[in-house]
């Protein structure tokens, strides 16, 4: 009796040792994950069609997640959602953020993977803007949480308006197009395309202002500052080898990189 109970304990023992070292192994084989927290509306940078993400900044992060080895994990809600979950740590890290001083207390930011410029929108009709000069008294609509504002009063900040705060794109389109705000401050880019592609009854006005260097941020912890110095790495690499600039061309028929 007592060997068979030894016996017993003994194939227990080889069972359960076996699967130790099977959850083992397999935890070391798992995928690397980069969550990132992006808009549904942000065309042409990040948007949805036939059920698919698509977009330039999309491709940007595709290119280089793959190119690391990692998956990109997309957490798509409204801007206001992408700050909060990338403030509370529930994704690493974010789309279109401007790489600012101010932010710069908060986060830790990668080398930027293009520069974006600050534009005046306006109804297609509308004949009282004429350049950046006839801002005197008029409504300009700005996004929640954007830095734009920020850049049109470092370039022109003695310029008098007011500033309508909007949490949906959407809806600034709809409002300046109808007069109900006079213009609307945003990044070139995505008025270009939106305008070209998707026929908005907007034009722009004068000429672009600002230079705001657009990167990925990080909250600041030394493991996160690691990933940040492989990331320049890959960035650094994308750009050598002419895979932004192909990116670029895709979506807006010119080469961000080389304004």
């Amino acid at each position: 009796m007592k060997k068979l109970v030894i016996f017993l304990s003994a194939v227990f023992l080889f069972f359960a040792a076996g699967c130790g070292e099977s959850s083992s192994s397999e935890g070391s084989t798992e995928d690397k994950v980069i969550t990132v927290g992006a808009v549904p509306d942000g065309y042409p940078h990040t948007f949805k069609e036939d059920e698919e993400f698509k977009g330039f900044v999309v491709d940007v992060f595709n290119a280089i997640f793959k190119d690391m080895g990692y998956e990109v994990e997309w957490v798509i809600t409204d801007w206001n959602g992408v700050l909060a979950n990338l403030q509370s740590g529930k994704v690493d890290t974010a789309i279109n953020f401007a790489a600012t001083e101010e932010r710069a207390k908060t986060y830790n930011f990668t080398d930027p993977y293009y520069s974006s410029k600050a534009v005046i929108a306006t109804a297609k009709d509308e004949a009282n803007i004429q350049s950046l000069d006839d801002l005197e008294g008029k409504k300009l609509a700005s996004i929640m949480g954007t830095n734009f504002e920020n850049v049109l009063k470092e370039n022109y900040p003695e310029e008098n308006y007011e500033l309508v705060i909007y949490e949906s794109v959407d809806v600034v389109y709809t409002d300046v197009a109808t007069g109900k705000v006079d213009g609307f401050i945003y990044g070139r880019e995505q008025l270009m395309a939106q305008i070209s592609e998707r026929d908005i009854p907007l034009q722009i006005v004068d000429e672009p202002f600002g230079d705001q260097p657009v990167a990925l941020p990080f909250q600041k912890t030394e493991e996160n500052d690691a990933l940040i110095s492989e990331i320049n790495q890959t960035i650094e690499k994308l750009k050598e080898n002419g895979t932004f600039s192909e990116i670029s061309l895709k979506w807006f028929d010119i080469d961000l990189l080389e304004e």
